[in-house]
């Protein structure tokens, strides 16, 4: 648990705002309210993310995102991010809401707001500390605000966002704290390609780049094939942390259980390797024709 102190309170001051995700391609509701029904029209998410096995303390964290869409190109949903590192625990529940415009017949421009309030509780008095400070335990609730942009059509996505603009308490140590524009604010960019190399074969590369001030840019590239739109398998890289293996299995087009295992690059100490687990369910109802996809699990 010294170990584990030691990383935690060297960058608690700085901490990302938001957890990464290896199946980043079926949660972007999280990140980027545009997003929200794009899919289907309605769908629903449950991850489950274990990071560093076997390390005391180390991150866990859960979401569930739900979102469904309306006849005239607005869509509602809410997400909900449990997360847990260390002493600290927290819960941010969004709404989120979006409005497709119909570009061309076969492209779609979507714009997406989310706004909330972030639950946390830190138990710093429990801390062992490499130098023995001794931290106040301290809870509470902010509100935030966000927005993204999603331009799409049948086989290519790219997607832009800022998902949480105002500055976080969570990690303060003093209690003078003022609600204002983030310091380290995270900005998202996403994109993707399908390419049908046969009848039974797809291939989609994917990446998400995450932009935070004052941190190195993390980069994301995945490269992943899909069987018979039942199987799919493939690996992912993140620039200078990890490399993943990802495989998924889909049912009747609709329902997707998938699995991620990241294997942390350049570890000195411990098994910091993760797993990830997913259920993603899309339902068409309402075949609404502003939407330009329907009942495709698959991107």
């Amino acid at each position: 648990m010294l170990v584990f102190a030691s990383c935690f309170f060297s960058f608690k001051i700085a901490a990302q705002q938001l957890p990464n995700y290896t199946q980043y391609l079926y949660n972007m509701q999280v990140v980027n309210p545009a997003f929200v029904g794009y899919r289907s029209d309605l769908s629903i998410s449950l991850l489950s993310r274990d990071q560093w096995i076997g390390v005391e303390g180390a991150p866990t964290t859960k979401t569930f995102s739900l979102n469904a869409r309306t006849s005239r190109g607005l869509a509602l949903g809410t997400t909900i991010i449990q997360d847990k590192i260390g002493f600290s625990e927290s819960t941010n529940v969004n709404l989120d809401a979006s409005y497709t415009i119909i570009t061309s017949r076969y492209s779609r421009l979507a714009f997406g707001l989310k706004g909330g309030i972030h639950f946390f509780n830190n138990k710093f008095s429990s801390a062992i500390t490499p130098d023995n400070d001794v931290y106040a335990s301290a809870s509470g609730q902010f509100f935030n605000v966000g927005f993204g942009a999603l331009f799409y059509n049948k086989n290519f996505y790219f997607g832009l966002s800022l998902p949480y603009v105002l500055e976080s308490p969570q990690f303060y140590i003093q209690n003078n704290f003022n609600t204002s524009i983030a310091k380290n604010q995270n900005i998202f960019l996403s994109s993707g390609y399908l390419f049908e190399l046969s009848e039974n074969f797809s291939f989609k590369p994917t990446t998400m780049i995450r932009y935070t001030t004052n941190s190195p840019i993390s980069v994301d590239v995945n490269a992943n094939i899909l069987f018979k739109e039942k199987i799919e398998a493939g690996i992912s890289y993140r620039f200078n942390d990890s490399m993943s293996a990802l495989f998924s299995l889909v049912i009747k087009e609709k329902y997707r259980i998938g699995y991620a295992y990241d294997y942390k690059i350049n570890t000195a100490i411990g098994n910091f390797n993760t797993h990830e687990f997913i259920l993603h369910v899309d339902f068409s109802i309402l075949r609404n024709t502003r939407w330009l996809r329907h009942n495709k699990c698959y991107f």
